[in-house]
């Protein structure tokens, strides 16, 4: 388990309700940063998601900016920029400003592009396209904030005695990277990035990546390892599985839009496969699993409440901080 004490969040998918409004929707989740910054979360994680009515989140450096002007200690993370998607010179500029604003608060994950055909149709972009422009731009934006003028003249992107305005700081352990892919692993563990780890991703896949990172790693320190979690907490087990298999079958369907003529990774598993993949059932049955996850090395817990109701998202998140998470407090 890792030493020092986890850090607990939420996942933000901005998901509409039923015939609301973007704006309705936005400003209940702005309600909902506030409130779980006065509950004491630690952070709040917002998507990068493109074309989707069920995630209003195409511009998550966007979102993160507002939600931090309406917070007071909540720090604000993107789970994750697609990077392959952007030019990085840009993102370096707008992490930059966001940081000089709200100093200590910024948090920011990369991805090569999601994987959603339709998605990367639209922007033109080949999976391995994506993924080398993302292996590439990191430790260049990374320079670009570690030195005075940095210059790169890679495949994909070029600049020569670019001085990053304004100047801040940015540290590595405020980087994450959202992948699998081994090379990319490597590239995290040099430069001193975080992990995360996909909300449906098991166990096993998440300590494998630990395992993976750790054999990469320049210092013995633990992996700063990001987990999303869908969670559920009902007074009885079998309620609870049944309403988040209820709510995971809404979700495939929204999601497999985005797929094209591909399969998602969700498509082939089974209700206990799903299932055994969040945080679902009594309190006891929660707070063994978070356990669990904890025991595996996971630094970071982001929550996403397995409901399409906002009271019920906010419900469910008050619940596990009070009645769950205290345990891990010292």
């Amino acid at each position: 388990m890792n030493k020092r004490r986890p850090t607990l969040g939420v996942m933000l998918h901005i998901t509409p309700q039923t015939q609301h409004t973007a704006t309705q929707t936005l400003v209940e989740f702005t309600e909902l940063v506030q409130t779980i910054d006065q509950l004491g979360f630690d952070e709040a994680w917002v998507t990068e998601h493109h074309f989707n009515e069920y995630s209003l989140t195409p511009a998550p450096l966007l979102l993160m900016a507002h939600f931090l002007a309406h917070t007071a200690q909540l720090k604000l993370g993107a789970a994750a920029v697609l990077l392959g998607f952007h030019n990085p010179i840009a993102m370096v500029e707008q992490l930059a400003l966001l940081s000089s604003l709200y100093p200590q608060r910024v948090l920011c994950g990369f991805a090569k592009g999601g994987p959603f055909e339709a998605q990367n149709a639209v922007f033109n972009m080949d999976r391995d396209v994506s993924r080398s422009r993302m292996q590439e731009a990191l430790p260049a934006m990374l320079a670009l904030f570690q030195q005075p003028v940095a210059s790169h003249q890679g495949v994909h992107f070029q600049w020569s005695n670019v001085a990053l305005q304004p100047k801040t700081r940015l540290a590595p352990e405020s980087w994450f990277v959202a992948s699998a892919d081994e090379a990319t692993i490597q590239l995290a563990a040099e430069q001193g990035f975080g992990l995360m780890a996909a909300q449906f991703w098991p166990q096993e896949k998440i300590a494998q990546l630990i395992q993976t990172y750790q054999g990469y790693a320049l210092s013995k320190q633990p992996v700063n390892m990001m987990a999303a979690r869908g969670v559920l907490i009902r007074e009885h087990t079998d309620d609870a599985r049944h309403q988040a298999w209820l709510h995971i079958q809404s979700v495939r369907a929204q999601k497999s839009q985005l797929w094209g003529k591909e399969k998602g990774p969700m498509a082939s598993l089974s209700e206990d496969e799903l299932v055994a993949r969040m945080l679902v059932g009594t309190v006891e049955d929660v707070r063994q699993q978070t356990q669990s996850l904890l025991n595996l090395g996971v630094a970071r817990l982001a929550l996403n409440p397995l409901s399409a109701e906002h009271g019920c998202r906010l419900a469910q998140l008050e619940r596990f901080k009070r009645e769950i998470w205290p345990e891990w407090l010292c």
